[in-house]
This record gives C-alpha cells, sequence and structure tokens, in this order.
C-alpha cells in the first residue's frame, strides 16, 4: 500500500505538470499518448486503493484558470469525457442505445452564448467550473455567424482550432525555430486567448460546434439539434450514427472512416467522440466530478516507429539560426514513409542525448507532424552535443546563444557571419516566391549558385541580370532558353501589387490577407503608403488590424536598413492601382457573399478566392442564409448540401471557366 500511494502522489504531481504545460503554457513536454497511459495507471491505482488526493488529474479537467483575462463561472459545468483505446468500449455502448460518432477536433474548447440571436459572450473551458472571457476573439473566427436567426437563449459548446494548412503556412512564415508552434492545437490555444483579437483573426480560427448546452429544448436528439446549429450558419460536425445494429467491426470502420475524413478536411483531431442521441436519456446518466457519462472519446494514439538515426544535418533561416534535422532510416508511420525529423536547437539534442547509430522512437504527433519521441540508447554519462564550428554554408564561425521559452533557457546555434550567403538565400527565396513576387527560374538551389558568383548581393540585383547573359548561360544547367525564360519572369515582375511587394519584403504580422487590406486603403499606391508611414498613419485604424500591427509595421519601415532595401527596389517596379471596371462593378460575383466547395483543376482554394475578390466579391468559409453564391468543384461536401436546401446559386466548375474567361 506505501508503495503505492508513492505512486499516485508522484503521478498526480507529474501528471498536473504536465497539465499545467500542456493547457496554460501551451508547451507540451510529453506525447498525448504518454500523458493517457499515465492518466490510465493512475485511474486504476486509485480504483484499487481508494486513495485519491483532491487535486488528482483524474477529479479535475485539467486548464488552470491564469490572469489576465476576465474569469466566469460556468453555470452547467464544462467537464471531459471517460478516454478508451480499445473500440470495444464504443461498441458496448453503442448496443446500449443509439447515438453518434462525432470527430474529437484537437483545439480549445469554447462556449458560445447568444441572446436574441446576439453573440454576448464567449468562455473558455478553463478548469471546467471557471473559464475565461474570450467574447473579443470569438467575434473574429471566420465560421462563427455574426447573427443568427434564433430570438431565444442559446448556448453552444464546441472546438475553436486551426486546420493543419493553416498552421502550416503560419510556421513558415515564423523565422526563428524555438519560435515556431509544436501543433495546431497550441497555435489556437494561444491565438483565442489572445488580448488583442487581430492577432487572432489573422490566425483564421475555426469553431465546431459538439453540444448545445441550452436552447432547442423542444428537440429531443442531439444529433438534431446540431442539423439546426447548421442551418443557423455553423458548421456541421462530421458524424456516423452508431447503434445496437453495429457489430464492432462496423465500429471500427466508422472510426477510421472518421479519422480519413478528418485527413482529407485537413482538421487536426486527438480522437473521435461517441455520444448518445437522446438528450433526456443522456442527461439522466449523470457525471461524475471529472466527465459526463453519456459518452465516451476514442484516442487513436500518435502513431509512432522503431527505427535508428543516421544522421544529423544542419539548415539555415534567414535570420542566420542552425536547425539541426534528424535523418533515419526510412519507417512507416500511419501509411506514410517518414525518414525526417526536426530536433529544434541544442538543448532538443542534449535532453535526449542523439547520437549516430541511436534506436529512437518516432511519433507524428496529432499525426502530423514527425517527431522523436524517446532514444532508447540515451542513458550516457557525459554527453555533449557535438555541433558544427562551422557554418555548412559558408565555412565561418558559429555561435550559441541562449533564449528563454517558458522559463526554460534553449540553447540555439547560429551563423555569426553576417554576409553567410546561406542567410542570405533564404531572403531571395522568399522574395522571389509564389505569394511574393512571383519570379519563376530562380529555385533555391539557382539562387545559392547566383551568390556565390557574386551576381547577387542586394535584392535589388535580380532585377539587372539580364546584363550578366554571357556569366549566366555558363552556369551548369543554365542556358540560353532558360536564361530567356528567367529574365521575361523577372520582366512580368516588374509590374507588380502592392500587395504581393508587402508580402515579399517580410513584414512582421503581414502576410498576404493583411497586404490585401493595406493595399485596399491606398488603392495600391506604394508612394501613398509611404508617405502615410512617414506621417505616423495609425494602421490600427484598418478593420482587423491592431496596435501590435501597427507597432510592427513602423518599426520595420523606421529600420534604416528596410528603408534602405525598399529604396533600392521601387526604381525597378510600376505598382497596379486598385480601380474597379464597369464589369467587375456589373459583374456576377460584384457585392455577393461567396463560399467555395470542393476542388478545382485550375486553381487553388486560395488563387480562387483571390479572383472571386479582384471580381467584387466577399469570399467566406461557411454557407447561410447571407451567402449569395456557393462556388462548386469536384467531392464537395455538405456545403453543396446546404446551398441547395437554402435554394442558393450554385456555380459548378464549367460554368465558373465561362465567367472567368
Amino acid at each position: 500500500m506505501i508503495d503505492k500511494k508513492s505512486r499516485i502522489d508522484f503521478l498526480v504531481e507529474y501528471l498536473n505538470e504536465r497539465s499545467d504545460e500542456y493547457y496554460n503554457k501551451n508547451a507540451p513536454t510529453i506525447s498525448d499518448a504518454e500523458f493517457d497511459a499515465l492518466f490510465d495507471e493512475l485511474s486504476a491505482l486509485e480504483k484499487e486503493t481508494g486513495y485519491i488526493r483532491d487535486d488528482s488529474p483524474t477529479k479535475n479537467v485539467g486548464a488552470a484558470v491564469v490572469d489576465g483575462l476576465m474569469k466566469v463561472t460556468h453555470s452547467i459545468p464544462l467537464l471531459s469525457l471517460a478516454k478508451t483505446k480499445d473500440p470495444a468500449d464504443v461498441y458496448k455502448m453503442a448496443q446500449t442505445a443509439s447515438g453518434y460518432l462525432g470527430l474529437k477536433m484537437d483545439g480549445l474548447t469554447v462556449k458560445l452564448t447568444f441572446e436574441r440571436g446576439v453573440l454576448i459572450e464567449a468562455a473558455t473551458r478553463g478548469n471546467g467550473e471557471i473559464g475565461e472571457i474570450v467574447t473579443h476573439t470569438a467575434k473574429t473566427f471566420i465560421n462563427v455567424p455574426k447573427k443568427i436567426d434564433f430570438q431565444g437563449r442559446l448556448v453552444v459548446t464546441g472546438e475553436a482550432f486551426i486546420d493543419i494548412p493553416t498552421f502550416e503556412r503560419i510556421n513558415e512564415e515564423i523565422e526563428r525555430d524555438e519560435d515556431k508552434f509544436s501543433t495546431p492545437r497550441n497555435l489556437a490555444a494561444g491565438s483565442v486567448r489572445q488580448l488583442d483579437s487581430t492577432v487572432t483573426a489573422k490566425r483564421r480560427v475555426r469553431f465546431m460546434p459538439f453540444s448545445v448546452l441550452e436552447g432547442f429544448e423542444n428537440i429531443p436528439l442531439k444529433s438534431a439539434r446540431l442539423n439546426e446549429l447548421n442551418k443557423l450558419g455553423f458548421d456541421r460536425l462530421p458524424c456516423e450514427k452508431a447503434d445496437k445494429n453495429d457489430t464492432l467491426q462496423s465500429v471500427k470502420d466508422k472510426l477510421f472512416t472518421l479519422k480519413k475524413a478528418a485527413e482529407k478536411l485537413g482538421f487536426p483531431i486527438d480522437g473521435v467522440v461517441f455520444t448518445y442521441d437522446d438528450a433526456a436519456f443522456a442527461a439522466s446518466l449523470g457525471r461524475t466530478s471529472h466527465h459526463f457519462k453519456d459518452g465516451i472519446a476514442f484516442k487513436f494514439g500518435d502513431p509512432e516507429s522503431d527505427t535508428v538515426l543516421r544522421n544529423i544535418e544542419w539548415n539555415i533561416s534567414r535570420s542566420g539560426q542552425l536547425t539541426p534535422v534528424a535523418v533515419f532510416d526510412p519507417c512507416e508511420i500511419d501509411g506514410t514513409n517518414v525518414e525526417r525529423a526536426s530536433l529544434h536547437n541544442i538543448s532538443f539534442i542534449d535532453d535526449l542525448k542523439l547520437m549516430p547509430g541511436d534506436r529512437i522512437r518516432v511519433s507524428k504527433r496529432n499525426m502530423i507532424i514527425p517527431h522523436i519521441e524517446e532514444n532508447y540508447d540515451g542513458k550516457r554519462n557525459g554527453f555533449t552535443v557535438d555541433f558544427p564550428l562551422a557554418c555548412p554554408v559558408c565555412g565561418g564561425k558559429t555561435a550559441v546563444t541562449d533564449s528563454e521559452n517558458q522559463g526554460r533557457i534553449i540553447r540555439v546555434l547560429y551563423c555569426a557571419n553576417p554576409r553567410c550567403p546561406g542567410k542570405r538565400v533564404k531572403e531571395f527565396t522568399h522574395f522571389v516566391s509564389k505569394s511574393a513576387m512571383n519570379i519563376e527560374g530562380l529555385s533555391e538551389q539557382t539562387l545559392m549558385k547566383f551568390i556565390s558568383l557574386g551576381l547577387l548581393h542586394e535584392l535589388g540585383d535580380i532585377f539587372t541580370l539580364e546584363s550578366r547573359r554571357d556569366k549566366i548561360i555558363s552556369v551548369e544547367g543554365f542556358g540560353e532558353k532558360s536564361f530567356d525564360n528567367l529574365i521575361n519572369s523577372i520582366n512580368a515582375a516588374r509590374h507588380c501589387r502592392m500587395s504581393n511587394f508587402l508580402v515579399a519584403l517580410n513584414i512582421p504580422l503581414i502576410g498576404s490577407a493583411a497586404a490585401r487590406d493595406i493595399e485596399s486603403v491606398f488603392s495600391g499606391d506604394m508612394n501613398a503608403l509611404l508617405s502615410a508611414v512617414k506621417d505616423g498613419y495609425d494602421f490600427a485604424s484598418i478593420e482587423n488590424f491592431g496596435g501590435i500591427t501597427n507597432e510592427q509595421i513602423h518599426l520595420w519601415f523606421d529600420d534604416p536598413e528596410n528603408a534602405k532595401t525598399v529604396d533600392s527596389l521601387l526604381p525597378y517596379l510600376t505598382f497596379e492601382a486598385l480601380q474597379k471596371t464597369q464589369a467587375v462593378e456589373n459583374g456576377v460575383f460584384a457585392n455577393k457573399t461567396c463560399v467555395i466547395t470542393g476542388a478545382f483543376e485550375e486553381y487553388s482554394r486560395d488563387e480562387l478566392s483571390e479572383i472571386l475578390r479582384e471580381r467584387g466579391a466577399n469570399v467566406t468559409g461557411s454557407v447561410s442564409k447571407k451567402t449569395d453564391i456557393v462556388v462548386c468543384g469536384e467531392n464537395a461536401g455538405s456545403k453543396l448540401d446546404k446551398a441547395k436546401a437554402l435554394s442558393i446559386r450554385i456555380i459548378y466548375a464549367d460554368e465558373l471557366r465561362g465567367l472567368l474567361g
């Protein structure tokens, strides 16, 4: 008994520390699978011994409330669900009464309260009893309707999340590796709890409702209540029916089907929830101090595989940070081959005591990101990280710097050479990228060659390459045709939009959407923008911009080196003035609210959104009564069904081609 009691004490304190890292610091140090295994061990020991501490995580939902946001007490506790990794547990519950399986989104639980059709409060789950008010950020969620056609009181709980493509794009825009977000859940949690809602708006947080706490009392089935939410403009949670007609195998098949649906939609999930459909029956089952008894959360766990570390490579960023990357024997994880994973920094290598030849366990955290979880050979004394003393790109000296992250000192390796071509090539690569100046023919490898040959020193040198014809066509892999194509692309880029140029400059917090907003305010006139900056223009006056964005823009332009870069580029460029033609003003999409669904051969979703905006459309993410047009490609989903139900005009791909010419 004494040993088991000591083990319980250890597990309670250890899991509470890990919960604090996960919920409040957004910096987990163990995987979900490891946490769940220890949680299950603690639960079993508590049942066996009867010894349950007041601060046990089995009695608490998890997140402690931190200072900074106003607190609110939940009149109906927002509790968790019991968890399982055995499909048989789901099957057994489905045999008791009819229910449904729904995706368990991996984000931050948020409660929305509407009165007479207006959102009056949004709050996080917090510790289940007390949450934090986040109404200001919830109003920026891209798929939460501003008003709903419901005059009573409606309280909806759901998950605020960021889809995987958006998560990857945001991380790509972050320069320092230690500043990148580890999972979409961490990014969503931090975004929802921002004090400045403009930061939240730029990160395109989405909301997926999974329960109605108050309202629709005349509707007996919870699934039907979700359907009513869908009619009001909320997204529909992907679900599968489950009841006594199911077999164990059919339950497994439905779990797999939902997992694949999440992958196709780009949704981050950490499992599937089964819940009884009859609201009265579900309520009659009651709850424990930790969870309701009307459902269960099935968790897939992070897929893992064992392999052998073969090498550690070091990649350089625009800031000069050298990021270690593990190269290991290819292993199959969750149906895909994986052979590389970021090691983040020197401290990460030191913690695991990693050396080539070590046997390692690799996971795909949240079924997305390759991550080294464990080094089986890491129990060694006197270990020191073997990092390069010379930059692998320029051969210059490297230096180790310390930075603080969540109270922990992180050691990071940098190239100390200010003229390192590796730093420059990343800057050039971003400048010529598709979302920026869109110059084809200048891959990172080609840019590296041009820099090493002295053809490129500053960004403006790109526009002088035509005068270096003889030297360029002598470069290996570069002939006259390649040269002519490159020059044509460079010349095409000379006439550009202000928004593309602003993206190319890599101003903090200014991505494509923010750049288009600035472009719209100044009608594409770069000189007007520069004059406004000089006169102290308040960019916070632009819709969806805030004080932090305003400060970052002015700090960037006030930097003498940045100002010099802009001045050196302007003589080579002419900017497209924004003037709506009569054809655009009177066109099919002018002043129409449009939703895109399905896939298109000719365009990516972002490209088509941009084309529609250029034609005067307001492109949104969800179908509601306010939607004018749904643009439909192949493999369209529930948005098409909803458009038909609401008699909204649908433009299919063939008609779209004709309208866009």
